[in-house]
């Protein structure tokens, strides 16, 4: 039998050993957190919000009851991100609160960037530039030291906190360094938001002809990944910067779109609750 032979024959009866050998089950405790996690997910991408955060609240609950740090601040996450879905803006910084107001070291410091991240979006939200503008700092710095996958996302928060803030430039400088990043990874959802905010930018700065391309790219990006609620918003800008350029047919057009889009929306089970991306990985 010659050298190769024996080694494969080796392989595979280790192979074989570990086939055989039962795989240890996790606790039941793991199990039912990650049963009640998953389906508070399926339920929020198909926009039973408030279904989803009772799915959360358990998984929450059972994994405090172990002391799970990790599926603790997952949870608490995931359900700021329902509970602001269904407009509980106050609940949904408690939810986060869990995280943020915890003693350093508590949770892993993934969790707390994203815990960081999602404040942030809730203060945009609030139209409270300054504390978003802070906490998207924040997970930035954080960003940076871990090496996570988040920084377009955090660009393009920190971008849309300059554009509330009337600091265009900043705001296109930021969108534009969040393309690069989001391109990347090959990350089309945040590529999308990265060319909307360079388009309103552009448009802010007095420049609504040069607004228009990257604002049909972002628009073409969200059709493929078929996302209403971004559609929408991309219409309501092309629709800004065509009248804006002057250009009164184009600017109807895009109104109309926008419009039948509405209409469908609001007729459609969930209306415009279609889909809710939970970056926790």
């Amino acid at each position: 039998m010659t050298h190769t032979l024996r080694l494969a024959v080796l392989l595979a009866s280790l192979c074989a050993g570990c086939a055989g050998r039962p795989q240890p089950a996790p606790p039941p405790a793991q199990e039912r957190i990650a049963e009640a996690a998953a389906r508070g997910a399926a339920l929020a991408r198909a926009g039973d919000n408030a279904a989803a955060a009772l799915r959360f609240q358990e998984a929450l609950r059972i994994a405090r009851t172990i002391e799970d740090a990790d599926a603790v601040g997952a949870n608490a996450i995931s359900l700021s991100i329902v509970y602001q879905r269904l407009g509980h803006h106050a609940a949904a910084r408690s939810a986060l609160a869990v995280v943020l107001d915890a003693q350093a070291g508590r949770f892993p410091e993934r969790r707390v960037l994203q815990a960081e991240l999602r404040q942030a979006i809730l203060a945009l939200a609030a139209t409270d530039t300054r504390d978003a503008a802070a906490y998207a700092q924040r997970a930035w710095e954080r960003c940076q030291r871990l090496g996570c996958e988040l920084a377009a996302t955090i660009l393009n928060v920190q971008s849309n906190a300059a554009l509330d803030g009337a600091d265009a430039a900043a705001a296109l400088r930021l969108a534009q360094a969040a393309e690069s990043s989001a391109r990347g990874r090959a990350d089309r959802a945040e590529t999308a938001n990265a060319l909307r905010n360079i388009g309103r930018a552009r448009a802010r700065l007095g420049d609504p002809a040069g607004a228009i391309p990257a604002l049909e790219q972002a628009l073409e990006i969200d059709r493929a990944l078929a996302d209403p609620r971004k559609i929408l918003a991309d219409l309501a800008e092309l629709e800004r910067a065509s009248a804006a350029k002057g250009d009164a047919q184009a600017a109807r057009g895009y109104s109309e779109r926008a419009l039948a889009i509405s209409r469908a929306a609001r007729n459609g089970a969930g209306g415009e609750e279609t889909e809710v991306q939970l970056r926790l990985r």
